[in-house]
């Protein structure tokens, strides 16, 4: 609740500082004194426009200041902490400062904040009900908002978001899937084309860099075959086999001398002849290999056109493939792969569409049904909040005036995660006249009486703790008077309530009064001047609203009359 107020040099008023209490103020004071600044000031404050206008003449500034206290579960308790602006012990000051040559500033308990941000925390903290006030009450496009907080639907509100999300995800799926099918044809031949193409060819690993080799092998064999062939002449030429032969043949006849036969066998000469032995064995041995690893490899680089052609022809076959699908030839026989993967996707897609379109389905029938029985409670409420407010408009003297709450079905196509209701708040203020929007269809004094009823039935969802009412009293008098100010005094049981008015009906039910008045100062200046009235002066200033500008006795008995009726 705001707990003060503080104006400087804010039009007519130089300097106010008043303490705002709970319960009901009463704001009184004749035509022009300047109650109506008090509105302009706190419009001023929570973010309203700033002009220049509104520096009292003579000064260089103008500052309002606005307390509240707040509880920890305020609406405004969260967007305050996560910005690191929640105030020790709930104590919040926004301050405006507008300099004559300068712009204005905002002060959230010395920081400064932007005006929307202003504006933002202020829908939350004071609800100003005046003609020049767009409360929820009044905007159509918050109704539907206003509607469900008085059914308490915010389960079903949710339910219905979530089926909606779900269902619009699934559109969105099948929509694409759909946009793919007109080139599914394409792709599916495409892809069968290319498995075609790569299951004739069969590629297989690292093949082309395998016959790439083999290719390079066969261009040169030819150089190659005569490397090898002189290779092999010149061994035979040589005929080293049958020297290491005749070696041979002569070491062993050695071994057969009867000279030898006696010899030990571990004698010096045994062991070195027989050495020898083996060493020639061995060269023989490795010379016959060496001639036949030499002929086997003439006959291996022998020179085959036929090879070499078949090589070629698969290699560049290899080749032709890679270039075709845009991929190396040794990735063919990945891309083979893939082609039989996708293919196999392509081939099932129907069967994804088909389980898309059932989603859609699905989902679509959830929503319906969640959003339905969200538009069942909104009727159930609707035809509640009607009956709540009719019945507050006899008292109001509107007892001609009908007020309903309209509900209108959506095409499915608008619908949304709201439901698929459309609803404002209409009036018909007589009969045989249509029905039309609240702020259109009423005059200046029915809409403050109209939302005075609404904002009785809705006063449980107003989520500003002060509301401000001004000259919701207009045009009427006596009863319908009394039954304003009765109607005020419901509302601040549970909310601060200030209400402008100049009937004494009203102001005698306030639990607090001020009273404003204008003062002419030596120097032929004007100010506004406000006074908390209390006791004989408060009775004082009801009956002067009875009886005009002479008081007399009869008023004074009539407005203590009124003060005790209020009690």
């Amino acid at each position: 609740m705001m707990i003060a107020l503080s104006i400087r040099d804010f039009v007519l008023i130089d300097a106010l500082d008043v303490s705002v209490h709970p319960g009901f103020t009463t704001v009184t004071g004749e035509t022009g004194a300047g109650k109506s600044l008090i509105l302009q000031a706190i419009r001023f404050v929570l973010g309203g426009k700033a002009e220049k206008r509104s520096i009292r003449t003579g000064a260089e500034r103008t500052s309002v200041s606005a307390s509240f206290q707040l509880n920890e579960d305020h609406a405004v308790a969260e967007e305050l902490k996560e910005r690191g602006l929640w105030p020790d012990e709930g104590l919040m000051t926004l301050r405006r400062v507008l300099n004559a040559n300068g712009p204005s500033r905002i002060y959230l308990n010395d920081q400064i904040v932007s005006a929307d941000f202003a504006k933002l925390i202020g829908q939350h903290l004071v609800e100003i009900h005046g003609q020049h006030d767009t409360s929820a009450l009044l905007n159509v496009a918050l109704h539907k908002t206003v509607l469900d907080e008085f059914a308490q639907a915010h389960p079903f509100l949710e339910k219905t978001a979530d089926t909606y999300r779900s269902w619009d995800q699934a559109k969105i799926v099948l929509t694409d899937l759909e946009a793919k099918k007109l080139k599914r044809e394409a792709e599916i031949q495409h892809a069968q084309q290319m498995l075609d193409d790569l299951e004739t060819l069969a590629p297989q690993d690292n093949e082309a860099a395998r016959l790439g080799i083999e290719r390079a092998i066969l261009v040169n064999s030819q150089k190659l075959v005569e490397c090898v062939t002189e290779a092999d002449e010149a061994m035979r030429s040589s005929n080293v086999a049958n020297v290491f032969g005749g070696v041979a043949r002569s070491l062993e006849r050695a071994f057969r001398l009867p000279e030898l036969a006696e010899a030990p066998q571990d004698s010096p000469q045994l062991l070195s002849l027989k050495a020898a032995q083996d060493s020639v064995e061995r060269a023989l041995i490795e010379v016959n290999e060496a001639m036949f690893s030499v002929e086997s490899a003439k006959l291996a680089f022998a020179h085959d056109p036929d090879a070499l052609e078949t090589v070629e022809n698969r290699l560049f076959a290899l080749r032709a493939a890679g270039r075709k699908y845009g991929v190396d030839p040794d990735a063919l026989p990945q891309l083979w792969e893939e082609a039989r993967d996708k293919l196999g996707d392509l081939e099932a897609y129907e069967t994804k569409l088909a389980s898309a379109r059932q989603e859609v389905t699905q989902t679509e029938m959830a929503y319906l049904e969640a959003s339905g029985k969200l538009s069942a409670l909104r009727h159930s409420a609707a035809q509640t909040l009607s009956q709540q407010v009719m019945s507050e408009l006899a008292p109001l003297k509107l007892e001609r005036a009908i007020f309903k709450v309209r509900l209108d079905d959506k095409p499915i196509e608008r619908s949304g995660p709201d439901g698929r209701d459309d609803i404002s708040f209409e009036v018909q203020t007589n009969p045989g006249a249509p029905f039309g929007p609240l702020h259109k269809i009423a005059s200046g004094g029915e809409l403050a009486r109209f939302t005075l009823a609404l904002r009785v039935c809705l006063a449980d969802i107003c989520s500003a703790g002060f509301l401000i009412f001004d000259e919701a009293d207009q045009g009427v008098g006596g009863a319908v008077a009394a039954a304003i100010g009765e109607r005020l005094q419901r509302l601040a049981a549970d909310k601060q309530v200030l209400a402008i008015t100049h009937s004494p009906q009203v102001a005698s039910t306030g639990d607090s009064h001020w009273h404003l008045s204008k003062r002419v100062d030596g120097d032929d200046t004007t100010a506004t001047k406000l006074t908390v009235l209390e006791g004989d002066t408060r009775q004082e200033e009801i009956a002067r609203m009875l009886s005009g500008s002479e008081i007399t006795n009869e008023a004074r008995a009539a407005a203590e009359r009124l003060m005790m009726a209020a009690v």
